[in-house]
């Protein structure tokens, strides 16, 4: 086995970024995975982001970084905001991003770690294990696919999640079902529609939650009254986009916040492409889902119809974070890692009540808070990351990892000394 000090399992924005800011510090390290292969083959061709575009920048240990820099200096269009970022762009940036910042990045599948003295013994499916002293994960949302469980049991080719899909020109002449209301489900169904398919769009709320520019913040006036940061716009945005005041709140409101605040919804640009446009009904529910000769039933709880018959049903029903899901953590690792609701209690750094485990994105957003899920959380934690780990002193392979107690729990939320550490 070969020794080396950290590896980064991900290479999607936050392993990307984690990598440039230990690049910056001098910290030798491992980075496997694909480059932002969420993006690049879990996502419909033709999609946009979500977040406007001065919040679409991965975080560098230096400026010049960001998507305004890359398109001006290959004098492509670019707004700061009232965009919309095409996936597209986005991804050529990311590309460019990789290749100055990152350009190492091994194509290895992690399947096993497992704490050892000092450390971790790390498994590969390519490759011969090897031993690290710091493991970071930041394997991104695709192992936490949520699915209703109405839909459990039917088979592949007759129900999906809207992350199976890049290509939807396959579902051309065909009837679907999309069930869900936000950004994922409604862009995703407009593309299919776009793409010749017959979609109907089935959500739990009475009513799709459109999210619409604030033009007023483009004033300097308007500024100080809606101030803008990389999340989001209006003062709530300096909460939601600070880890370190979210760390504050009662951990009741912490769980509830983390995956409640900027929720389901549709950008502002998609709206003309869903309303008047595509079918969609409102407060209603799936109570079952029975494979049919033709493709599916759909039973609905709802006050417009009882039954749907479609080809597919696509589900755009998000991810639901739950570690205990990632493929790679042994039962000893998970052992020593204390959670709320499926959530990895982290320290600021991101550093788990494992010692050396840390963990980035979504899973860190009941101890960070919301900005996490965002490609915004790169700018409150990748730093925060790497300069923890520089920062640690070099463990000794005979000296063994302490467990996970409640004090350490209490330590990774709430301790100013892990505070100043990580800063």
């Amino acid at each position: 086995m070969s020794n080396s000090d950290v590896l980064i399992i991900g290479a999607g924005p936050f392993g990307l970024s984690v990598s440039a800011h230990l690049h910056d510090l001098g910290v030798s390290h491992r980075i496997v995975g694909r480059p932002m292969d969420t993006w690049k083959s879990h996502m419909p061709v033709g999609m946009n982001m979500r977040s406007e575009p001065y919040g679409s920048d991965m975080a560098a240990p230096k400026g010049g970084y960001d998507v305004a820099t890359y398109c001006h200096d290959r004098n492509l269009d670019y707004v700061d905001r009232l965009g919309p970022l095409t996936m597209a762009r986005f991804l050529e940036y990311s590309d460019w991003y990789t290749d100055e910042l990152v350009p190492d990045i091994e194509d290895l599948t992690v399947t096993k770690v497992v704490p050892t003295n000092g450390g971790f013994e790390v498994a590969f499916a390519q490759s011969a294990s090897a031993t690290f002293r710091h493991v970071v994960v930041a394997t991104g949302v695709l192992p936490y696919r949520n699915m209703p469980t109405e839909v459990e049991g039917l088979p592949a080719d007759l129900v999906s999640h809207t992350a199976d899909h890049s290509d939807l020109e396959k579902f051309r002449g065909r009837k679907l079902a999309m069930v869900g209301g936000g950004q994922s489900a409604l862009e995703t169904a407009a593309l299919l529609h776009e793409a010749g398919a017959d979609v109907t769009i089935v959500m739990r709320r009475p009513a799709i939650s459109w999210l619409q520019p604030n033009p007023e913040t483009l004033t300097k006036i308007g500024q100080i009254r809606w101030p803008v940061n990389k999340l989001c716009e209006g003062w709530h945005c300096m909460l939601w986009n600070s880890p370190a005041a979210f760390r504050l709140l009662p951990e009741k409101v912490r769980i509830d916040k983390a995956r409640t605040v900027l929720g389901p919804a549709g950008a502002w640009w998609l709206r003309d492409r869903v309303e008047g446009v595509i079918d969609v009904h409102t407060s209603h529910h799936l109570r079952a889902a029975v494979a049919t000769e033709s493709g599916v039933r759909l039973e609905l709880a709802g006050p417009d119809f009882g039954t749907l018959d479609v080809d597919h049903v696509v589900c755009g029903t998000g991810f639901k974070v739950d570690v205990a899901r990632l493929p790679f953590l042994s039962e000893a690792t998970m052992a020593r890692i204390s959670t709320r609701n499926g959530y990895p209690l982290v320290t600021r750094a991101g550093q788990s009540t494992l010692p050396g485990l840390y963990f980035t994105g979504s899973p860190t957003a009941v101890s960070l808070g919301p900005s996490v899920r965002f490609i915004a959380g790169t700018h409150n934690l990748a730093r925060h990351v790497a300069h923890d780990i520089a920062k640690a002193p070099s463990a000794s392979p005979s000296e063994p990892a302490p467990r996970a107690s409640h004090h350490d729990e209490a330590m990774a939320l709430h301790s100013p000394g892990l505070e100043s550490r990580a800063s």
